[in-house]
């Protein structure tokens, strides 16, 4: 029996001891099966706001990762939306992309905070880009006293920038209807919507703020639940600025928008600002739900207060 007792005791122990195996085998499964935050670098640069003109200005590139490491940048360099608005900011701090970690920022306000601080230095770059073409246009034209040569007699960097706007026309006040910007307060909206302020899968995978199409798969994201029959893809851009540059071309060049692109022109002809409340009416072939992306981009202007934007000395307008 002393036998028999030994055996059963052993057996008991060597069981408990295998239990003991894979509980400790489990729980370092669990551990290291844990899905893993990807740590990407974002790179960012520091532009003077005092010489927004001289875009050869850029500080050295420089690399953060995580979402607490954008905000301590843009408190270092005395960035806000509240310090833009009243030209109180030197600095534009240009990022890449927004952070991995973006949607683990729990406040709300936070996170929506965030993200303009990212898009409002960008926009404003951007839309200045354009006002550089502009002046040069106009000032090109003014020496030519108004008038309208044939484009085989224009300089080059003349043809180049109607090839970039797609214009074939010869009337250089044609081409200045789509050299122009558009207003802060809508391509932030804009920007808001389409990428669910910041949270959207196209905008984590491709920079795709925009949520502008491609029929070309390798530049592009697969929708989710796309309809039968159609074979679009969401463009992806490989930063930020690339995919918010990418959407003023649209907006300027696509005769979708000739409507927009008219009523700014009025607004320029009558010496008034831009206004993103008015110019976002025009914004209906944007998405298929016309007249309510539309009151989608209004309310969404006026309860954040963008319109502050457009009304600054920063607004490029």
């Amino acid at each position: 029996m002393s036998n028999i007792g030994l055996l059963y005791r052993n057996l008991i122990l060597f069981l408990v001891s295998l239990a003991m195996v894979n509980l400790a085998v489990g729980f370092y499964k669990s551990f290291s099966g844990k899905k893993k935050v990807e740590i990407t670098s974002i790179d960012y640069v520091i532009r003077n706001n005092d010489s927004p003109h001289d875009f050869s200005t850029d500080s050295t590139v420089d690399f953060i990762s995580e979402s607490k490491e954008m905000m301590e940048i843009f408190q270092k360099y005395n960035f806000s939306s509240d310090n833009f608005f009243s030209d109180e900011s030197a600095n534009l701090i240009i990022f890449s992309s927004l952070p991995n970690d973006f949607m683990d920022i729990k406040s709300i306000n936070e996170r929506k905070e965030l993200f303009v601080n990212t898009l409002l230095p960008i926009i404003y770059v951007e839309n200045q880009k354009i006002l550089e073409e502009r002046k040069k246009i106009l000032d090109w034209w003014r020496k030519s006293n108004g008038e309208n040569f044939s484009r085989e007699f224009w300089p080059s960097w003349l043809f180049e920038l109607s090839e970039k706007y797609n214009s074939s026309d010869s009337n250089l006040g044609n081409l200045l209807i789509k050299v122009d910007i558009v207003p802060i307060s809508v391509a932030l909206a804009q920007a808001a919507i389409e990428s669910g302020w910041g949270t959207s899968r196209y905008l984590r995978e491709g920079n795709a703020i925009y949520g502008q199409y491609t029929f070309n798969k390798r530049k592009g994201i697969v929708p989710k639940n796309i309809e039968k029959g159609k074979k679009f893809y969401i463009k992806k851009f490989s930063n930020l600025s690339d995919s918010t540059r990418s959407y003023l071309k649209n907006i300027n060049t696509h005769r979708a928008y000739e409507k927009f692109r008219q009523e700014r022109k009025k607004l320029r002809m009558n010496g008034d600002f831009l206004s993103g409340k008015v110019l976002s009416n025009y914004l209906e072939s944007y998405s298929e739900r016309r007249k309510e992306y539309v009151n989608d981009v209004r309310n969404l202007i006026e309860s954040n207060n963008f319109m502050k934007f457009d009304y600054s000395k920063n607004s490029a307008n």
